[in-house]
């Protein structure tokens, strides 16, 4: 049966065929970045339920985690265990962070600015809050270009955008959905991003990954309930102290 099995391949993969580009003629620079500028900022909110997973240095951490987000800097993450149990509650609205940490008895409430480094201290990714809601609100942000170029790719289409220093790689599929963005400096990358499994109802992915090689971090986030462009209460970027907690202000 086996001669059976590889005809059947044959047969499947004359049926997989590659996706067709739904353009008559390579975009250009020019189109690329102007169809850029017009959905930048598309997606003003999000509320959803996703698994996350992160990997800083040779540490691996996972959860399951109900994620608010609001541009410019509003973000909340309620963390659980895979047995459900909250292990974590942060949220920013933008000048003040706090955070509930549910891992002693009795847990501990923290509250202090919303600088970078107190938000690094909870989120471990070394980004700022604005540049992180940006990749994740599927809006990555261009670099000062002086120079940009076109290039066809398997399965899509590259849109390089250079400086002196710094070149960034914008990745297109065969309908120009951006499906990934790189961000060199001197020659060493230094970020990129990765979207996929586009929603039918929004277009928005529902897969998202995000890697800084030279400060060996990767996140995953993976989408399982997701609502874009909500109105979101604003109370809900600010948490209330449990009782009994332990009070402790960040710098």
């Amino acid at each position: 049966m086996r001669w059976l099995n590889f005809l059947f391949l044959i047969v499947l993969a004359g049926c997989m065929q590659p996706q067709k580009p739904v353009w008559d003629e390579v975009p250009t620079a020019e189109q690329l970045i102007g169809q850029i500028s017009v959905a930048s900022g598309s997606f003003s909110s999000l509320d959803g339920a996703a698994s996350v997973a992160l990997t800083t240095g040779d540490k691996f951490f996972s959860s399951e985690q109900f994620l608010l987000l609001q541009r410019p800097d509003r973000l909340r993450a309620d963390v659980l265990t895979g047995f459900g149990q909250l292990v974590l509650q942060m949220a920013s609205d933008g000048d003040l962070l706090s955070v509930f940490l549910n891992t002693t008895v009795p847990g501990k409430f923290f509250y202090g600015p919303a600088s970078y480094e107190n938000i690094f201290r909870f989120v471990r990714v070394p980004l700022m809050t604005t540049d992180l809601l940006s990749l994740l609100l599927y809006d990555p942000p261009l670099i000062d270009y002086q120079d940009s170029s076109v290039e066809l790719v398997a399965g899509g289409i590259r849109l390089v955008l250079a400086n002196d220093d710094d070149r960034q790689e914008l990745l297109f599929n065969g309908r120009l959905q951006l499906i990934g963005c790189d961000y060199y400096r001197l020659g060493d990358e230094y970020l990129s991003v990765e979207y996929e499994k586009f929603s039918k109802e929004s277009s928005f992915p529902q897969l998202i990954k995000i890697a800084m090689p030279l400060e060996k971090t990767r996140i995953k986030v993976t989408f399982s309930e997701l609502q874009v462009n909500e109105r979101i209460d604003l109370a809900q970027f600010q948490l209330h102290r449990p009782d009994n907690a332990i009070i402790e202000r960040l710098p």
